[in-house]
């Protein structure tokens, strides 16, 4: 056998997946019946829900592999069982009969369920007269959010109900066809992108056309994997790499490469931590406000991992056990890492990194520019960030998004820097450097 075109171990993955729906149903028995206050933080308050529907979107995603491995199956018959009567309780009911215009919302957690053979009639009849209510359109959207709708519309009422053509248009709005801000976007333009995706490939289930070639859409994914690697924000990191199972392209050696890092801090942690889970606080709390606490603020980059794995499954879209050197411009990390080394941090990644062989290390060159150009952002490192280009430029890896963005960025800092009678040192040191 080829090696460099083995894939990960199904048997690894399946575990992997399982130990979510595990977790899920912890979150069935703890979060779902009355969700999570934090009063010491509020954000990490959690509505049952949040919980409920993000559950039931970790068994449909399950369900591709669950006719394949009968240890899956049997673990989302249990959660599904114990999700029923939250899914469809009183007070998703008097939801459906007091906001129409959420009647998608709370109803998302129904709809799987009834995709996955658990139907319930007199619930279809009650969210039936919520969306033919009046009032059902009072809610505005962004267009991912817009895309989630149509897709729980599809599965709800079966494919052909909704305009496909409309659909499409939403994607077109969306962060999927718009190309991010890499360099200094928000979290949330990262959440928008992969959610958007999520709900166009729709996990192989009725999917649309992606709105922007295949190619252009995972080079951003790669831009935004870096910034999540470096920052350890394994939430975002897992959604960016569903971008290349959900789309069926093979995995290119930095989304292999990142997929190892996730699975390495799961393998160490026990679970894929969460950024807003502080372990100082985890540490002083006992019992089941500990255990209520942990779930609450970790169970979704949890339930990432599952979904990532789920993906993963599908026929031909595992990742390959190891990163081809193939085309790695030799030397080209080490450069790199000269840079990185001068003023990084501990970061896990760097664990996995160096365990790999020098032409592998080389392979993933792209990636370290990237978070290289990340770090140099932050800290207004213009001359830095010019000196990283010539690198890129000399290895030829000088041709993704983010060295893109950082080209453009810099020519308008050396534009600021001649029309401005009085330039700071950062400006001052940008021009320089252009």
């Amino acid at each position: 056998m080829n090696t460099s075109r083995a894939r990960w171990d199904a048997r690894d993955l399946v575990r992997r997946l399982c130990h979510a729906l595990i977790v899920a149903r912890q979150v069935v028995d703890q979060l779902a019946p009355d969700g999570y206050a934090d009063s010491e933080q509020p954000s990490n308050s959690l509505r049952p829900e949040k919980a409920i529907s993000e559950t039931a979107l970790l068994l449909l995603a399950a369900e591709s592999a669950a006719g394949q491995y009968p240890e899956v199956h049997t673990h989302v018959e249990r959660v599904a069982q114990r999700l029923i009567p939250h899914a469809r309780s009183e007070r998703i009911k008097l939801a459906l009969c007091m906001e129409p215009a959420l009647a998608l919302d709370y109803a998302h957690a129904h709809i799987c369920l009834a995709r996955l053979g658990y139907p319930d009639t007199d619930f279809d009849i009650l969210l039936q007269q919520s969306v033919q209510a009046q009032a059902a359109t009072g809610r505005e959207r962004p267009p991912h959010r817009m895309l989630e709708q149509s897709w729980s519309a599809d599965l709800w009422s079966g494919p052909g109900t909704t305009c496909r053509r409309s659909a499409g248009a939403l994607a077109r709005w969306s962060q999927l066809n718009l190309p991010m801000d890499l360099l200094n976007g928000h979290r949330e333009d990262i959440y928008a992108f992969t959610h958007a995706l999520i709900y166009c490939s729709r996990f192989n289930l009725q999917p649309l056309r992606l709105p922007r070639p295949r190619h252009l859409i995972l080079a951003e994914a790669e831009g935004a994997l870096a910034r999540c690697l470096d920052d350890q924000d394994y939430d975002l990191a897992g959604e960016l790499l569903l971008a290349w199972p959900l789309t069926g392209k093979s995995w290119s050696p930095a989304a292999t490469f990142g997929f190892r890092v996730l699975a390495q801090v799961e393998d160490a942690a026990g679970f894929l931590p969460a950024p807003i889970t502080r372990l100082d606080r985890l540490h002083r709390l006992q019992g089941r406000e500990r255990q209520n606490y942990l779930l609450a603020t970790s169970y979704h980059t949890v339930y990432v991992m599952g979904l990532l794995c789920a993906a993963a499954l599908l026929p031909g879209r595992a990742p390959p056990i190891h990163i081809s050197a193939t085309g790695a411009v030799r030397g080209a990390s080490s450069r790199i890492m000269a840079r990185l080394d001068a003023h990084g941090a501990a970061v896990h990644w760097r664990d996995e990194f160096d365990k790999m062989e020098h032409p592998r290390q080389d392979a993933i060159a792209g990636l370290l520019l990237d978070i290289a150009m990340h770090r140099a952002v932050r800290q207004r490192d213009f001359a830095g960030l010019h000196t990283l280009l010539q690198i890129g430029y000399a290895s030829h890896l000088a041709d993704s998004p983010v060295a893109s963005q950082v080209a453009e960025m810099l020519g308008r800092v050396a534009t600021c820097h001649r029309v401005r009678p009085v330039q700071s040192a950062a400006t001052e040191s940008a021009a320089q450097a252009c």
